[in-house]
């Protein structure tokens, strides 16, 4: 089996390992070849720009890009193998001939597509009788596409265990594959025999416990905290009842429309025990709950998965989850069973987009609702944040960052949005010429095709009114930034938006860098190499910062300064100057003061729950100024003299 991953290390996709294990169960055989293990470097690359090239892509493989660097024990991290496209093509081959599969089949989401079609291709060039099949997201939203590929024989739709099982035992028996349920067959004629699709199977206990003997060390270990844990990924439920427009969710719902439920729970108990034996043969310390909507179950079944999760296992946890779901008595829970942060789809800071657009009814009174129940009950708060949507402005960005701060989030996940085949938005964007010219799969030849050209991890292929595409991009880029720094600051950051010179480049660099250091409280040990000895030109920088009404901004410009790599302090200083003019201010002010900051975001104050989440951030901001102030002095000894008293 090909998976063709090159953009998240540390995740176990649950469905390979589910396939392998009931393929294994039968006396049959599974083996992965992951390309998460591979950094796919450029074919003319020197010794040093492989090893700067292979850092980087290990970087984009997390949100929270910044952990992977500076986690405290990140020798822990196994680093992909530099190869050239070229190289992984050969490995591929190599594993192949090998092998001697009686199948190859291939899984993935869109975003893998293009690097897994370009090996299947290859594949079929040099083992041409080897039947083949696709499965996964990608295959099930868009099987026409794929099976026209020469390389394919079969679309696998849906989920796929039972579909697999049935193969092997065809093979066993030399007899054809027409018929399989879920499966279209690409016949001799080149005609498509379209089967139906099986239902879901309902009593999920019987799935046999995932084989994760199947990855590599690259699907294993993710830091979190600033500290590199080994991870376990295990699911509680499969299927989302909701019906989001950008969510392929949608589709899954139409194709499996019937008399069966479309979200299925495990038993608690087999849940413990999955975890039991992963944590027994695999040496877990860290868990991970994959389910789209984790609190989505009842309250005995919530009751029971507390009771005996932090009685029997006790392994920190995080989870996915939706802001109705947290609630008094379910954050409380979360608490009780070491639950460390749940991420909330908060997708946007416009209300009118959620739900005109997105088909989401949540409004921004229950996200901040929610996050403050989880912060009362220490879990970490996430977000996911999509930029670039349909109809939205820049001002409708700086809501979605202006809800962030509001709420206070600890990580902000953000993306460009993409429409993915599938999805109503999709439908929707093409009828009403909100797509871009360049939305399709580009760039498949066999050499060099461009990763970027689809997905997120590229430009944004949306058509705006007032926005270009590289405004877009940049602004999601800098999302987290203008969400931890101080509104005053933000025409620096506005620059850094505006340009791509060396001294932009210097100033995101340690922008970002001082942004890791506020989140976990001191500068990363694997960092301490770059510090340099405070200048004595930087006094200057630092009265001018003192001025400030932002004890925040002290720190800022401290850590700036013992972090700068170039020669641009002057440059930083008329800038700051400006600021305190009044002559340089944000393009878009987003409000400070928490109760304006409410109302600029159409959040009830009515809300016992908001009212407590405003009192707390005012105290906390005015705590938080007179310390950081504080400490901001002692830690310029001894040139404390040049700040004001």
């Amino acid at each position: 089996m090909l998976y063709s991953n090159q953009w998240v290390t540390g995740n176990k996709p649950i469905g390979l390992a589910s396939l392998s294990a009931i393929l294994k169960q039968s006396g049959h055989q599974f083996t992965l070849f992951d390309c998460t293990e591979y950094s796919i470097i450029a074919e003319n690359a020197k010794e040093n720009d492989r090893k700067t090239e292979l850092g980087s892509k290990q970087m984009m493989h997390n949100s929270n890009a910044l952990e992977f660097k500076y986690a405290e024990n990140h020798e822990r991290l196994p680093v992909p193998k530099p190869v050239t496209h070229k190289d992984l093509i050969d490995e591929f081959l190599r594993t192949i001939d090998r092998i001697k599969p009686d199948m190859i089949g291939f899984s993935g989401l869109t975003d893998d597509y293009p690097l897994g079609l370009g090996l299947m291709r290859h594949a079929r060039s040099k083992f041409p009788a080897i039947p083949t099949i696709a499965g996964g997201i990608h295959a099930t939203v868009a099987p026409m596409d794929v099976i026209s590929e020469d390389c394919f024989d079969m679309v696998c739709i849906g989920e796929g265990e039972y579909v697999v099982l049935d193969i092997a035992e065809r093979i066993d028996q030399k007899r054809n594959f027409k018929g399989i349920q879920n499966l279209w067959i690409k016949l001799d004629d080149r005609t498509i025999e379209r089967n139906a699709v099986r239902p879901y199977e309902q009593n999920l206990d019987l799935l046999p416990f995932p084989d994760w003997s199947i990855y590599g060390d690259t699907a294993f270990f993710k830091p979190y905290l600033g500290h590199v844990y080994k991870y376990g990924d295990f699911e509680m439920s499969r299927g989302c009842p909701y019906k989001c427009s950008y969510c392929i969710n949608v589709q899954l719902q139409e194709i499996y429309s019937g008399p069966h439920n479309f979200h299925r729970e495990k038993s608690i108990d087999r849940v413990i025990n999955e975890i039991k034996y992963a944590v027994d043969n695999y040496q877990i310390e860290f868990l991970k709950f994959w389910d789209e909507t984790f609190l989505l179950m009842g309250k005995e079944r919530m009751e029971e998965f507390g009771d005996k999760y932090s009685s029997e296992i006790g392994l920190p946890y995080v989870i996915e989850t939706t802001a109705e779901s947290i609630t008094e008595i379910s954050a409380k829970i979360l608490k009780k069973t070491n639950c460390k942060s749940a991420s909330l789809g908060m997708e946007t800071g416009s209300p009118d987009i959620r739900k005109g657009i997105l088909h989401k009814t949540t409004d921004n009174t229950a996200y901040v609702k929610a996050f403050k129940l989880m912060e009362e009950n220490g879990i970490k708060k996430v977000s996911f944040n999509m930029i670039g949507l349909p109809n939205e402005s820049q001002r409708d960005i700086f809501r979605t960052i202006g809800l962030n701060r509001l709420v206070g989030t600890f990580t902000q996940a953000v993306g460009l949005f993409y429409p993915y085949k599938g999805t109503p938005i999709r439908d929707m964007m093409v009828e009403q010429g909100w797509m871009g010219d360049d939305f399709e799969l580009r760039n498949l030849q066999d050499e060099g095709y461009d990763f970027t050209s689809l997905t997120s991890h590229g430009r944004s292929v949306v058509r705006f009114k007032d926005m270009d595409n590289e405004l877009v991009t940049r602004l999601c880029m800098l999302f987290a930034t203008y969400s931890y720094w101080p509104v005053k600051l933000h025409p620096l950051i506005d620059y850094v938006k505006k340009n791509n010179d060396d001294f932009s480049v210097n100033l995101l660099k340690n922008i970002q860098r001082t942004t890791y250091y506020k989140k976990f409280g001191e500068l990363p040990k694997s960092d301490t190499s770059s510090v340099k000895p405070l200048p004595m030109e930087t006094q200057k920088v630092l009265s001018i910062v003192g001025q400030l009404s932002e004890p925040l901004a002290v720190e800022f410009s401290t850590l700036l300064a013992k972090l700068w790599v170039g020669n641009d302090l002057d440059r930083v200083s008329s800038m700051l100057n400006l600021i305190i003019a009044g002559e340089l201010s944000p393009e878009i002010n987003i409000p400070e003061e928490p109760e304006e900051l409410a109302e600029w975001l159409d959040v009830s104050m009515e809300d016992d729950v908001v009212q407590r989440l405003v009192r707390s951030k005012l105290r906390s901001i005015a705590k938080e100024n007179r310390a950081t102030y504080q400490s901001a002095m002692v830690s310029l000894d001894p040139i404390t003299s040049t700040l004001p008293k």
